[in-house]
């Protein structure tokens, strides 16, 4: 990671991390979307470099949260005043803790800290605030709300709670899908490493590769061209459970930008038809971007509240994907800000709306057609549980086991998978 060397621009960096970080903790909004919104309304002023900075100092504060909260409660430097001043040393510590600042830059501008530095580094809880339950412990260790931590302590078990909680908070690796229709895996992973990328096939995605060091892939000709897709494994598996034919019908109900509604088109050779909707209508013009840059002519975007009017739904469809708004829990490691954006009545809120769009989805499913339910969720509550309750109100479906081994769902556990956390159903309508 190269690093200031210049005392002004590191300040220059601080003051703009500290002005996003006011903002984005209070904003509902991903924090990715709120960054790529500042970049955007910033783009005169703030260069490559800079984005690399902020963009790593915020997901740091995110990750180390309540860690870094305990150092700056330790540190006993100089009183701060402003919010502003608060603001520029959380986000210094967060970037002494990823090193995007050298030990001689962090004492300059705390004016102290070498064992302030080497604590950050080496992940040292501060003297005086050790916690007393191990559940305290690992939350401030691994920066998770501790409600969050209890809950999964209760459902998981300790250890199995704190395998998950290390894997999260270590900085995921970008993965990609190889956009079949234009270029094979293995000719793609060959071309990054040409261009000095390091890149690795994913050992279950059939059409995954995992790129080992941290580049901007994304101004290429072969992102501009089409050539892959940014999709995590585990997404990238529930496309493959679902083995859709070319020439069948399918409806994404949940599309949202479109990760998996371009993941099984490439698998049906463009062949057929997919309908894709989505909740959040907007996102859909996400999705017509991404299916002209990627080739793909067999997607159809539609209204939701319109899907009745569509003949293809008259007949039913082969196949219907439910990619449920979830809590996202499985995906926290990607996603650190949402960790603490979540509140456990959510769950129970989350769970009414799956089943509703799950009833709305069942009445245009063909007999003999096979209805997939998937979240990126670890709850319960939002997979079996919500399992459950469907088959209680519908005995004309029945479950597909889709496990790996037999088992009755498919389920990617984090720290065994190096995946995102996924849950996947499959129920079949009976003639």
């Amino acid at each position: 990671m190269p690093k200031n060397n210049h005392p002004k621009l590191l300040f220059s960096q601080l003051r703009m991390a500290a002005e996003i970080w006011k903002g984005i903790v209070k904003d509902p909004v991903p924090a990715d979307r709120c960054l790529s919104r500042y970049f955007f309304l910033n783009r005169k002023k703030v260069g490559s470099r800079d984005r690399r900075f902020l963009s790593e100092t915020i997901y740091s504060a995110f990750r180390h949260k309540s860690f870094l909260e305990a150092w700056i409660e330790r540190a006993k430097a100089r009183p701060l005043v402003s919010d502003a001043e608060k603001a520029e040393r959380f986000c210094l510590f967060a970037a002494g803790k990823e090193n995007l600042v050298t030990k001689e830059e962090f004492c300059e501008a705390l004016k102290q800290g070498e064992k302030i530095y080497a604590a950050l580094k080496e992940h040292l809880i501060p003297e005086g605030s050790e916690p007393k339950s191990k559940e305290e412990i690992l939350a401030l260790l691994y920066s998770f709300p501790l409600w969050l931590v209890c809950r999964w302590v209760q459902t998981f078990g300790v250890h199995e709670t704190e395998q998950l909680l290390g894997f999260f908070q270590q900085r995921p690796l970008l993965v990609l899908r190889a956009n079949t229709l234009k270029i094979s895996r293995k000719r793609l992973v060959d071309l990054f490493r040409r261009l000095g990328v390091e890149a690795n096939s994913t050992v279950r995605a059939h059409c995954g590769l995992v790129l080992q060091e941290r580049r901007n892939v994304f101004d290429t000709p072969a992102f501009r061209d089409g050539w892959f897709e940014v999709q995590d494994e585990g997404s990238q598996l529930i496309c493959q459970k679902m083995d859709p034919k070319p020439g069948e019908n399918l409806w994404d109900v949940c599309a949202g930008g479109g990760g998996k509604s371009l993941a099984l088109a490439a698998i049906m050779e463009n062949k057929g038809r997919i309908v894709a909707t989505d909740l959040r209508a907007y996102k859909l013009e996400e999705l017509k971007k991404r299916a002209k840059r990627a080739g793909v002519f067999n997607i159809f975007p539609a209204e939701l509240e319109r899907i009745a009017e569509l003949k293809i739904a008259k007949t039913g469809f082969d196949k219907i994907l439910v990619d449920a708004p979830c809590s996202g829990t499985g995906t926290l490691g990607r996603n650190p800000d949402a960790k603490w954006k979540l509140t456990e009545p959510w769950f129970e809120q989350l769970q009414r709306e799956q089943l509703g769009i799950l009833e709305k989805a069942l009445p245009y499913l063909a007999k003999n057609g096979k209805l997939y339910y998937a979240t990126c969720s670890l709850e319960a509550l939002e997979n079996e549980q919500v399992v459950e309750k469907f088959l209680l109100l519908h005995s004309e479906l029945k479950i597909v086991s889709c496990g790996e081994k037999g088992e009755k769902f498919f389920k990617l556990w984090p720290p065994e998978t190096a995946t995102d956390g996924f849950f996947l159903a499959v129920f079949e309508k009976a003639e």
